[in-house]
Order: structure tokens, then sequence, then C-alpha cells
């Protein structure tokens, strides 16, 4: 169609050529020449001005050479479009270069390549090179010093309303674990952590000291997994935690202040460390903002995952929404709702001194009860309980947890809120015989036991960081410093002091917990937390501390008179405040 267009403007300038020597003819050699000849003058495109070689004629030969040179010169103008169509047309794009990334994966057989290659992230690791065999070798260890002062309430013998055992200025291993991990055959994930920091109360005292405690090494993860099952996602099998409330998910390897709230004791893990054995299915949807887990466990309430007794089924889940979550949970909004139904652990409340035989009827029940902010001892009997409801006798449990947490930045924030009712409530011998709360006499029936508790903190990184998020269990990860902690003298006659300061973090929490219900009183605990964390580097960080509590705590005993018969002794009121400040080196490897 362009060369079409082309011949048309020729052919319309050679005709306005010719008609313009006719004309030219008729009035004369130079009437008729112009300085510009004007050709193809069309509404389709632009017109073309050339210049006329009629301004200079002097005779018919002349217009003869002229109207020669001017085909030349169209002739010449032909050919210099059609170069400049050939010039312009696109050109064919080169067939893409096969690239190794473009390439199908050749077929592999999993498991056929079991070659281990050793790297460090966060901890020794060794990996095959299709990532379907790893080992990680670990563990972690934090060392405590405390020192406290309290008022007079607190202080008071523990028959008489003060805290059992009584507080102490100690220095002591908190937590000294030692963990192997690691994935098989690309779709099996496994874990095995024992934990070396662990005090039993051999001798059942009913104040025990630390001729009662004996070191006893409890088992802590120890499960199996399978991954990308359809429809369950990934199942759990072996002593875990279950999946009841964030700060409990939580490792206590980048903890926000160096204890977990009262609620934790008193409703998330009481006396088993939060490690329950049993089997959990962890899911979300394909975006990743909706996330659940359930699982069935037993009630084992201690750290060395058995259960030598009927009853204790327990069943946990766990729905999580995210509805803000951008820059990789960097700024996150999340939502969570929790809840535990369980039968009460069969236990007995009696045992012969000689033999250790029980001599009493087992029965099912619960007791509620939770340390420090600040511990002031090795994990066991050692720490100083706070409250205490003694041993409640139970039919059913049910127990319900809300999550509100944030991310923002170097600002974050965390909450929850605990409720547990205790159905056709008894009091027990071991209640009021053992602890000091007040509690009507043994075997009277109180009816549903409401217990309650939640905290409420916020954070913020001075350096800038920002707190990490993992999507497998909703919660918070590994904070990792921009910088690592350093201080070193540089080089040459100055020497001058290089450092690095690495990431701080400061901190205040709020923390309550109500034991106390109707008749059942085991105290009610109002504290402040603020804390400075310094973290050295992402494996290191060291912990600073002050807490203030105050304990609301009325206490009426209860004794046997000279014919066995139980009475109450007179009543004693142990509230008053505590104050107590500490410091952890913890590390990670």
């Amino acid at each position: 169609m362009k060369r079409v267009w082309h011949l048309w403007r020729i052919c319309a300038a050679l005709l306005a050529l010719a008609s313009a020597v006719a004309v030219g003819l008729s009035r004369g050699p130079r009437a008729w020449a112009d300085d510009l000849l004007v050709i193809a003058e069309t509404s389709a495109g632009p017109s073309i001005s050339l210049p006329s070689a009629a301004a200079s004629f002097d005779s018919l030969e002349a217009v003869s050479n002229a109207l020669t040179e001017d085909r030349q010169r169209v002739t010449a103008l032909e050919e210099r479009l059609r170069q400049l169509e050939e010039k312009s047309a696109p050109e064919a794009l080169p067939a893409p270069a096969a690239s190794a990334d473009t390439k199908p994966p050749e077929p592999y057989e999993i498991g056929s390549d079991k070659a281990l290659k050793d790297t460090w992230k966060d901890g020794f690791q060794a990996e095959s090179g299709n990532k379907d065999f790893r080992v990680k070798i670990g563990g972690r260890t934090q060392v405590d010093a405390v020192t406290f002062s309290a008022g007079t309430g607190p202080t008071q013998p523990a028959n008489q309303g003060g805290l059992d055992p009584s507080l102490a200025n100690t220095v002591n291993l908190r937590r000294a674990r030692f963990r192997m991990e690691g994935r098989m055959y690309e779709m099996y994930d496994w874990a095995a952590e024992y934990d070396f920091a662990n005090e039993l109360n051999v001798n059942n005292e009913t104040f025990p000291t630390e001729r009662d405690s004996g070191p006893i090494t409890a088992v802590t993860d120890l499960w199996l997994q399978v991954r990308e099952i359809p429809l369950l996602g990934t199942v759990r099998v072996g002593n875990q935690k279950d999946p009841f409330g964030y700060e409990h998910l939580t490792s206590s390897r980048w903890l926000n202040f160096m204890e977990r709230s009262y609620n934790q004791d008193a409703f998330e893990g009481p006396f088993n460390n939060g490690f329950v054995p049993g089997i959990q299915l962890l899911n979300s949807n394909e975006e990743g903002d909706f996330g659940w887990q359930v699982g069935q466990f037993k009630n084992a309430t201690n750290p060395f995952g058995f259960s030598n007794s009927n009853g204790g089924s327990m069943t946990v889940g766990r729905l999580v929404y995210l509805p803000v979550f951008e820059d990789e949970g960097r700024k996150l909004l999340h939502l969570g709702l929790s809840g535990r139904t369980l039968e009460p652990r069969r236990q007995y409340t009696s045992f012969d001194k000689t033999t250790g035989l029980p001599t009493s009827p087992e029965i099912a029940a619960i007791r509620f009860r939770s340390r420090g902010d600040i511990r002031n001892g090795p994990p066991g009997p050692l720490n100083s309980i706070y409250a205490d409801s003694g041993l409640l006798q139970g039919s059913w449990q049910n127990m319900v947890g809300l999550e509100f947490v944030g991310n923002n930045g170097p600002w974050s924030f965390q909450s929850e809120y605990f409720g547990s009712w205790l159905y056709n409530a008894r009091t027990t011998a071991a209640g009021p015989l053992v602890t000091n709360g007040y509690q009507p006499k043994p075997g009277t029936n109180v009816g549903t036991v409401y217990y309650q508790g939640g905290y409420a903190e916020v954070l913020y990184f001075l350096t800038g960081e920002s707190r990490t998020y993992s999507k497998i269990e909703y919660r918070f990860d590994r904070p990792v410093p921009h910088n690592n902690f350093y201080a070193i003298r540089g080089g040459g006659s100055g020497r001058r002091l290089s450092v690095s300061e690495g990431a701080w973090q400061v901190g205040v929490r709020y923390n309550y917990l109500c034991l106390s219900d109707g008749e059942v009183n085991g105290g009610v605990l109002n504290g402040m937390t603020l804390g400075l964390n310094w973290l050295l580097n992402p494996n290191a960080r060291v912990y600073f501390n002050y807490d203030f509590t105050y304990r609301d705590f009325a206490s009426t005993p209860w004794a046997k008179d000279s014919t066995g018969a139980i009475v109450p002794s007179p009543s004693y009121n142990g509230s008053g405040v505590i104050h107590g400040l500490g410091t952890r080196l913890a590390f990670d490897f």
C-alpha cells in the first residue's frame, strides 16, 4: 500500500511539472518560473516541496535538460524511500537462548542423595544437595541472677500467709537444653530436646527445701511430623506444645521478658513446662492469612512426658486471622482464639510415708498456682509461689484464650486474656492442709469455679529493628540485629575504639491473675514489669528486668485437733508488695 502511494505522488509531480512547462511556454520562458514547485499536495499527507529548475530556463533545451534531471531526481528519491521502508521494517526478535533456570528439573528419586554439606544458620546445620535431608544440632543456656525485697505480708512464714518457699537472692541456670532437629525424605520433620535444669521434690515435702530437690532431665520437644498431607496439612505426633496461647507457643529463646506472664503457670503450661504428649494438625489457607491448629493430648501434669493415671484427655484448638500482613510481617495485625476442653487428671491426695503407696481414693482434681515474673530458683519446687488455689476436685474443665498482637516496624504490641471454668468443684484435704489459701471445709461443694487472667505489653527497638513472624505456628520468631555487638581497637598510632552497639529494645508489661472466686481464695496478683533487652547478635542477648507485684492474699489455713478432726486456724494477711530485679544471659546455638 505504501508503494502505491509513493508512485501516485511521483505521477502527480510529473503532471504538475508538465503543466508548468506548458503554461510557461505560453507565457514565456521566464514568466512561469517560480522558486519552488509544490507537488503531491493531498489531504492524506503533508505536501512535498521541491526546488524548481524553471527559474533558470533560457530555452526548450534547458527545459528538456531540467525534465531529465527531475526524472533522475525522482528516481533517486524513490530508491531512497524504498531503502527507508526496508530499514524501518521491524526486525524479527532472536529466539531466546536456552537458560539453565528454565530447564525442567531432572528426575530425582527422593532419598537417593544422603550426602550432607555442613553450614551455619543460627546454629550448626548439615543439609543434602536436594534439601530433603537436614540435621541441626544446638541448644540453649540461660543464666539468671536475681534479688528481691518485699513487704511484711509476703515475708511472713509460709504457714502464716507468706510465700512458699520464701524469697531468696540467687544465681541459677534457668534453662540448659540440648536439641537435635531435622528433616528426612523431604516430607518428614523431627525434633528431640532435653532440659538438664529441672528440680523434683523427691521427698514430696509441704515446704520443700534444697535437701528435697533433685536434678532430673526433662523432655521438651520430642516429636515427628509429616507435612503437606492433603486436607490435613501437617500432622505432628509426640511430646509438644499444645496450641493454647500466643506466648506459650513463642520460644523461650526470644521471650520479651525473663518470664512469661502469670497465666503460663496458671493456665497455659502448669507443672509440665508447657509440653504434653499428643497428636496435632497444623494448616492454613493458601494465602496464609488464616491458620488453624487442633489436637488431642494427654493432660500430663509433670515435665517428664508421662502419665500413669486414667482420665486427663484434652482437646485443644486455635484459630488465627491476619487482617494485616505486610513486608514479611514487619507490619501485621494478629487476632487469635484458642480453647481447651479436658477431664482433670486423676490423682491421689495422700500417700503412706513408709511405703509410698496411696492412702486416699483416686480423684479428678486440678491445682491452680503461679510463680512470680522473676524466679528465685531453678525450675522446680524451690520457686516462690505467689498465688495458689490448692487442689480442687472437679468433673470437667473448659478454657478459652484471646490473642491480640500487632507489629509495626520497631514497635510491637502483645496481649492475651484467659478464662477457666471448673465444673462441680469441691474442696479437698490436699487444699487447706497443704496450701495457705482460704477454702471451705474439705469436701464442700463450691459449684463452678471461674478463674481468669491476662496481660498487655508494648515493646520498642531503639536501634530500629523489627520482630520477625512465623506463619508455621503463627507467633513471633527470632529477632535479628542490624549490627552485631563488638568493641575493638583500630590500628595505627591513634588506636581509636570502634564500637557496634548490637540491638536494644525496651518494653513494659502489665500482668494480672485472679485465683479467687466465691469461697475459694487462691489470691489476686497485679504486676508491672519494665524490661531492657540487649541483643548482642542473633544468638545471644542480655535481659534486665525490674518487676513490681502486689499480692492480695488472705490465709485461713486448716489444722487438725487432738482427735484428728479438721478445724480452722487463725487467719493471716499475706498481702503486700514484692520488688524484684533480675538479669539474664541467654544464648542459643
